[in-house]
């Protein structure tokens, strides 16, 4: 949602894009293209029949402040994010554990969250006019 509140903000010249809450949780973020290459690796070769939590690791968790203010980096936008401390966090962590997931492909490289958000926001914009808004 704040990926389409700042092109909206971009393209309207609004000087301020609203973000609920303090920006401080923290979240784990998966790239699409992460995702999608380890579904096939669960489909092809995962030999259990028990669950696997496909995510990043704890340390690669991301504050919702470091994520909005990297979204609109991306999208160029120069507008101010403000955050309405008036709106509840929510839960602080929601941490998973990828450690399973590790036992198998220790040498899985997740896209770097930054990298991951600049491809996105790049597919985004190339694909605007045909996307659902």
């Amino acid at each position: 949602m704040i990926c389409a509140q700042v092109h909206s903000a971009k393209l309207e010249n609004k000087p301020t894009v609203q973000v609920l809450g303090t920006g401080k949780p923290l979240r784990q973020f998966i790239y699409s293209k992460d995702l999608g290459k380890l579904i096939v690796w669960v489909l092809r070769e995962y030999p259990e029949v028990q669950p696997i939590i496909l995510s990043v690791g704890e340390e690669d968790e991301v504050s919702i402040k470091d994520a909005a203010v990297a979204i609109k980096d991306a999208f160029g936008y120069e507008g101010e994010l403000v955050f309405d401390t008036s709106a509840a966090d929510g839960q602080f962590k929601k941490t998973a554990s990828n450690a399973k997931l590790r036992k198998y492909l220790l040498d899985f490289k997740f896209t770097p969250f930054c990298q991951a958000i600049k491809e996105t926001v790049d597919w985004y914009n190339e694909n605007y006019e045909h996307i659902r808004k």
